[in-house]
């Protein structure tokens, strides 16, 4: 479940970040239907209640509900779509600012428990709406309140039209007015909490997500030579404290720039993810790293292995190699070969390495490509 819920927050569209506020705002427009169709059928409840006031809202309700179940079954199908939708965005926030803001109203809007809703309801919409959608819902229910405060100065409209005198007794609110406030706070605070709780999963994930593509190369999913440099120094910091040994190869691919120019720099592509697919099949995971450095350059990454070990490797990816053929572009068979250099460690720096199995690499190809030279490292004095 919890991997669905990633992919989808990672995947993000506009349909999907809609659904996201319609599947949370209908079902808490239901929940206060019930609740007010609950207080209009109490006669304790009624007589503190401005009945025609109250259809009123309720009628609101009613309409906002239908067109955000009505949106929710039209997203749906396109919400994997990346399709901009300004008139739907559009319209969700004015139904859901304005409904909330009729429910601030009539309630009472300088309640602690309208005001955190409303200022809530903004701050998410402008994180998961176009900001020029939310100026717009946040003008319309500007004009709203400041049209009621007005009225409300002028005594053409009571404070809190939805309730009357007798919702209170000695100043305070009766036993069902304040149930009914702390439910409406209550309801408030869950959607917030649902949407809130969402966003910052979506941008844990979208960090994480950063993360992986600036360690990966794009092409063919391997770590890249950032990532593998890292964990090349990580590994010889180990093997210092441990003893143990350590192999490296690099892995350029013979004659790469003549299979992109006369094949095709898409065949080149294949090529090369092909070769990382078998790199990563060859070696044990995730102990062992394979990475792609650059253009036809691989490396293997062999902790607690010894040269035989990683001649070995070689020989499982000459053989895996040999095996496969590509179809070139006159529908011939293509295969393809690599050239290795590997060398064990036996505590030396880096650079030191690295070198080595450089030196070995280009022997491989001076002595006639498809083929790894090796050697071991003698411990410094």
């Amino acid at each position: 479940m919890r991997q669905a819920v990633e992919r989808f927050l990672l995947q993000s569209t506009p349909a999907s970040r809609c659904l996201l506020i319609t599947g949370v705002t209908t079902p808490a427009f239901v929940i206060y239907l019930l609740l007010h169709a609950y207080g209009l059928s109490q006669d304790e409840i009624r007589q503190g209640l401005r009945v025609p006031v109250m259809l009123g809202l309720q009628a609101a309700l009613l309409v906002g509900t239908v067109v955000l179940a009505a949106l929710t079954l039209w997203l749906w199908p396109r919400r994997r779509d990346r399709q901009a939708l300004p008139g739907i965005e559009m319209t969700i926030a004015l139904v859901v600012g304005g409904i909330y803001t009729l429910l601030g109203i009539l309630s009472g809007l300088f309640t602690a428990s309208a005001n955190l809703i409303l200022m809530g309801v903004l701050v998410i919409g402008l994180m998961l709406l176009q900001r020029r959608t939310m100026l717009v819902a946040f003008v319309v229910s500007l004009v709203i309140l400041m049209s009621y405060d007005i009225l409300v100065a002028l005594h053409q409209v009571p404070y809190g039209p939805a309730i009357n005198e007798h919702a209170f007794r000695d100043g305070q609110a009766v036993w069902w007015w304040a149930r009914w406030r702390s439910l409406a706070l209550y309801i408030g605070w869950g959607i917030l909490l649902v949407l809130v709780l969402a966003l910052f999963e979506s941008l844990d994930n979208l960090h994480r997500h950063l993360a992986h593509l600036s360690s990966t190369d794009v092409l063919t999913g391997l770590p890249n030579r950032r990532s593998f440099m890292d964990r090349l120094h990580t590994e010889l910091a180990r093997q210092k404290r441990t003893g143990r040994p350590l192999s490296l190869v690099l892995i350029d691919a013979d004659h790469f720039k003549r299979i992109n120019d006369e094949h095709g720099h898409l065949m080149g592509d294949e090529v090369l993810k092909r070769l990382a697919s078998v790199l990563n099949l060859g070696v044990r995971t995730p102990t062992d790293l394979a990475a792609r450095l650059g253009g036809e350059e691989f490396a293997l990454l062999l902790p607690d292995s010894r040269r035989e070990d990683a001649e070995a490797v070689c020989y499982r990816i000459q053989k895996s190699l040999a095996q496969y053929r590509f179809g070139g572009a006159g529908g011939e068979p293509l295969g393809i070969t690599v050239s290795m250099g590997v060398v064990q460690s036996s505590g030396q720096g880096v650079e030191a390495l690295l070198r080595s199995a450089d030196a070995n690499l280009y022997q491989a190809k001076r002595e006639g490509r498809d083929r790894f030279v090796t050697s071991v490292l003698e411990v410094d004095a």
